[in-house]
């Protein structure tokens, strides 16, 4: 031997457990915006939705978010009616659900004689109400939501 002797084993225990922790909780943060951001970037069926459209305000004023418009563009194909902005038949869409799927129904809704407020692709408390007159005059389950039944209730 020469002499020396070994020190103490180093200590690896809770710091490397705390770097180890931390890293695992980074990941999930980062794989939680990455999602979040991917679902706001596009709809179920992957399909990007519309940008929303902001007014500028004045200096002091409250800015206020102005919703992108659609046009509807009533045709009968087939014998079902279309509005030219989705050929959806079984999306499902509630209250709270924006897009180009919603502004069909909204089209089809407004020509089945059922406002739904402004065609602006965006699902809330009108035209879930819209929704709910078709639904109860078809003689469908009265839930607000649209499905394949109330699809074919609009398109028919």
């Amino acid at each position: 031997m020469t002499g020396t002797t070994p020190g103490p084993p180093a200590r690896r225990g809770p710091a490397r457990g705390l770097v180890i922790t931390g890293v695992a909780a980074f990941v999930l943060v980062v794989a939680s915006a990455a999602l979040l951001v991917a679902r706001i970037a596009g709809d179920d069926d992957g399909q990007a939705r519309p940008p929303a459209v902001s007014s500028a305000a004045p200096a002091g004023a409250a800015a206020s978010p102005t919703a992108t418009s659609y046009t509807c563009r009533i045709e009968r194909v087939g014998g079902q009616w279309f509005a030219g902005l989705s050929r959806t038949r079984d999306a499902i869409l509630l209250n709270g659900h924006a897009g180009a799927q919603v502004a069909e129904a909204q089209c089809l809704l407004r020509r089945a004689g059922f406002p739904p407020g402004d065609i602006d692709g965006i699902y809330g408390p009108r035209t879930e109400r819209a929704v709910q007159r078709l639904q109860q005059r078809a003689g469908l389950v009265v839930d607000g939501i649209v499905g394949p039944h109330t699809w074919g209730a609009l398109r028919g």
